[in-house]
């Protein structure tokens, strides 16, 4: 299993703006039921973290496919270019460490 880590920079003052975004691509049924969005609490302001897990890298990518040929994500994607200065992403395998 992997945890893949979207980092967003926000522009200064649209951290919650970009929240609120992915809080309504929930609401269109976007994403993992596991999904979190993370807000900073130290470090750099306007940090938003957005969080998902897959089975693979191979299942990750399947679902990036799917997403970017619904319109409605394009869309909603197109609303959040605005919001955002940086971004990058970080892939993590997840070790179970109880069985």
């Amino acid at each position: 299993m992997i945890l893949v880590r979207n980092v967003f920079q926000a522009k200064y003052g649209r951290g919650g703006e970009l929240v609120a975004l992915f809080k309504e691509a929930r609401q269109m049924g976007l994403g993992h039921p596991d999904d979190r969005v993370l807000t900073d609490a130290s470090g750099s302001f306007f940090t938003v973290v957005f969080e998902t897990i897959a089975e693979s890298l191979a299942a990750w990518e399947q679902r990036q496919t799917e997403d970017f040929s619904r319109p409605e994500f394009n869309e909603w994607f197109a609303r959040m270019i605005p919001l955002v200065e940086s971004g990058a992403r970080e892939f993590y395998t997840v070790e179970r460490v109880s069985q």
